[in-house]
């Protein structure tokens, strides 16, 4: 369960900017809010809204590459491989970038966190708390490390990472108790969906896992009034064929059935399809999921049927979360959404900057209609349209 993320120097963000899960004092959806320990309100969903190139999918992007350096395709670099760092351009001191997230595992909270340039890990921690206490689990430094439990077997391990690999991935590596649940938070609990809309790995996965999962998944394509009432696979692994059921019924009553290729369905379908997969299982497993994008070829009604799955204690009874950006408007609704469950992002006009900030920042009103505001501005983080004309004006 993420409590908080914050990254410096990353793509158009220069200095550090904080996205909170914690909740507020206010009593709007109490049901919703979810908690790791009974004492801590954390919020099951975020929503970051902002012009185009306002910098909101870079801060999903930050959490993910935190994410592929721990667990995923930059985790494992051959000595002197660069890094896949991408700083904020218009400076002309090189900086690192840095990532941290706090986060709760197994009912223990973790804070966890790195800067690196694009040769190699300037500093890295990992702190826990058990007992409610603060606990060092290591610092490096500069390439010099401290360690409060184990000191032997970890400098032996320290030894064995070279400069430009995190700690916490060679430590995993040789089992190490001392750091194994804060490095499986980042491959169990953090998840993200793909951008190709033609990805159906995570869907295709949930529906190899058994019966159960598939009529979970047929509910939901119901529930979408796709019109599928079945799914066939075939084929191999690495090529599947998936073929969707559609039930029709004619003038006379007389019903019958006719199978297409997924290909042969509309976008929104398998932009539907390609995402339940992720959501039924971030439901079914507490994890933290990450989509860019949420309404893109999605019918409004569809992605407000999904948010609100996560907002439903009833079926949230996982503790799952939902970080998502978006343009769409109809989604800033107090009716769906609290008012400290939306964020923006603006760029600053004369440094190119990103600025990550809160609704909550303003203060709004319960009753106030957040929609009309954002719309007129108020809140920041719209576009600017020049009235200098148009192109085409003569």
């Amino acid at each position: 369960m993420l409590l908080q993320f914050s990254v410096t120097n990353h793509r158009s963000i220069h200095d550090k900017a904080i996205l909170s899960m914690a909740a507020t004092t206010d009593n709007t959806f109490r049901d919703s809010i979810i908690s790791p320990d009974g004492k801590k309100d954390i919020l099951p969903v975020i929503a970051i809204y902002g012009a185009n190139a306002a910098g909101k999918s870079n801060v999903l992007h930050a959490l993910k590459l935190m994410q592929s350096m721990i667990a995923g395709e930059y985790a494992k670099p051959l000595k002197d491989t660069k890094l896949p760092q991408e700083p904020f351009a218009f400076v002309e001191k090189e900086e690192p970038t840095s990532f941290e997230a706090i986060y709760y595992y197994e009912g223990i909270k973790y804070a966890y966190g790195f800067s690196f340039t694009k040769m190699k890990i300037v500093e890295e921690y990992l702190y826990h708390w058990r007992n409610g206490r603060e606990g060092l689990v290591f610092l490096r430094k500069d390439g010099k490390y401290t360690f409060r439990e184990k000191i032997g077997e970890q400098n032996i391990l320290a030894n064995r990472t070279p400069e430009n690999r995190l700690f916490l991935v060679t430590s995993n590596e040789w089992n190490n108790t001392e750091t194994q649940d804060a490095y499986l938070w980042f491959t169990r609990k953090l998840n993200a969906l793909p951008d190709n809309t033609e990805s159906y790995d995570l869907t295709l996965a949930e529906l190899n896992k058994g019966e159960k999962q598939k009529m979970h998944i047929l509910k939901e394509l119901l529930v979408a009034d796709l019109g599928i009432v079945d799914i066939k696979l075939s084929g191999s692994k690495d090529k599947p064929q998936i073929m969707t059921t559609h039930r029709l019924i004619d003038e006379t009553g007389k019903e019958s059935r006719f199978d297409l290729l997924l290909s042969q369905e509309s976008q929104g379908t398998k932009r539907f399809f390609s995402r339940i997969g992720s959501w039924l299982s971030t439901l079914e497993n507490g994890g933290t999921l990450i989509v860019d994008e949420i309404e893109s070829s999605m019918h409004p009604l569809l992605t407000r049927h999904l948010i609100e799955a996560m907002q439903d204690g009833n079926i949230n009874r996982n503790k799952a979360q939902l970080i998502f950006t978006t343009h769409d408007i109809g989604l800033l609704d107090q009716r769906l959404l609290r008012r400290d469950q939306i964020w923006f992002t603006e760029k600053n006009n004369d440094t190119a900057e990103t600025e990550l900030y809160a609704l909550t920042d303003f203060s709004p009103r319960k009753d106030e209609n957040i929609q009309k505001g954002y719309l007129q501005g108020r809140y920041g983080a719209v576009p600017f349209i020049s009235g200098g004309g148009t192109i085409w004006e003569e």
